[in-house]
């Protein structure tokens, strides 16, 4: 008889299986701007057209998440697959602006389709007090893909033959999802609330007048918004002062996250999370802090794994205890509008960071992440996550 509290079960495999060649799919783009910039578009053009893929999702995943959950995933993770393969597939019969618009807006309706149901899914094979072992696994397998494509997507490219060449290889790839499919639905749900029919609007608003559920949606936008600009903007900081490869920041701060996520993992529900999230927040703060008076690439590098422990805590545990303050019913409902809210973070936070940039330089982007950092660490305090006040 299969344990019931086993956390890596064949479907909890096949499901991060699939997560990791959506986002290997995903990280291919980090060389889009450079093959919109060989077609001759303009790099405004060139932004609206990356950000239309994150525009589509936010714009999604709100209407779809309420009619997904663990019973009817498999079926849209299937169904998403395909359009993922196909909108890859069709970035090969455009190369103007029209019709690229409308390829990345099928591209992100495709993904936003494929994450939603495999989300679902995924909160379905999470044993009772794993919640936070399993996002921490979720978010490594997520985080792969950034720390190997970008570095290998130069070779990779020209070896393909172009760009357009390497997005026929990444759909190739995908369709390797379609086999993951065959280990889903093999045993039945960890509880029997999961397995449920589309939520009805009084649920839904019903779940979001519980407190812990608006300050578990308020931290993921905290994260991310303070996370993105660091990310987008680190390497006109580092030349600013003076670092000749910025970029090893991120390969500090991303073999750090996935140490802390895996090494400790099983720690994350030893402990009380809504203190260890308290913690890992005031990490953050001090953090950017910091960060804003770094002069050298060792210190700015240090940094790097500084930060790295924090978001390597901080992320999966807002993520865990969404999943436990939840009812089983809502559950894949909150996991994905936590996921909404974290694109959102990705939307604004660049938007708001080149403005400050722009107005009062890096010092005031860092301070401002900082603060409202400490806005999110005093929604913690005073947001009562306690697991026990829900039945």
């Amino acid at each position: 008889m299969t344990d019931p509290n086993r956390l890596l079960t064949g479907e909890f495999m096949a499901i991060n299986g699939i997560i990791f060649l959506t986002f290997c799919n995903i990280a291919v783009f980090f060389s889009f701007q450079q093959y919109l910039a060989g077609l001759g578009i303009d790099d405004h053009w060139a932004g609206t057209l990356i950000a239309l893929f994150s525009l589509t999702g936010l714009l999604l995943r709100p209407i779809i998440s309420p009619f997904l959950n663990p019973a009817n995933a498999k079926k849209w993770v299937g169904v998403g697959t395909i359009c993922v393969v196909v909108s890859l597939l069709t970035y090969n019969l455009v190369e103007s602006i029209g019709g690229l618009a409308l390829v990345r807006i099928l591209h992100g309706a495709a993904y936003v389709l494929l994450a939603t149901a495999v989300v679902s899914k995924f909160v379905g094979c999470i044993p009772t007090g794993r919640s936070g072992q399993a996002f921490g696994v979720m978010a490594v397998i997520t985080l792969l893909p950034y720390a190997v494509a970008p570095p290998a997507l130069g070779p990779l490219s020209a070896h393909a033959g172009g760009f357009v060449r390497l997005l026929d290889w990444s759909a190739a790839l995908m369709a390797l999802s379609l086999i993951a499919l065959g280990w889903l639905d093999r045993g039945n749900s960890r509880s029997p609330e999961t397995q449920a029919t589309s939520l009805r609007w009084q649920e839904i608003v019903a779940n979001l007048k519980d407190r812990r559920v608006l300050v578990l949606l308020f931290l993921p936008l905290v994260l991310w918004t303070t996370f993105s600009p660091v990310f987008f903007f680190m390497q006109s900081f580092g030349e600013r002062i003076g670092v000749p490869n910025p970029g090893w920041f991120f390969t500090c701060s991303t073999v750090t996250e996935m140490t802390v996520r895996l090494a400790a993992g099983h720690l994350l529900d030893r402990y009380d999370k809504a203190k260890s999230l308290a913690a890992s927040l005031a990490w953050l703060v001090l953090g950017h802090v910091v960060i804003a008076s770094v002069k050298s690439a060792e210190a700015l590098f240090a940094m790097g794994f500084f930060l790295g422990i924090g978001w390597g805590v901080a992320m999966p545990l807002v993520s865990g205890l969404m999943f436990d303050i939840s009812l089983p019913r809502h559950r894949a409902l909150n996991t994905n509008l936590s996921t909404q809210m974290s694109q959102a973070g990705l939307f604004f936070g660049p938007i708001l960071g080149g403005t400050l940039i722009f107005q009062w330089g890096f010092a005031a982007l860092y301070y401002a992440c900082a603060l409202l950092l400490v806005i999110g660490l005093a929604a913690v305090m005073l947001g009562r996550l306690n697991v026990q006040e829900r039945s």
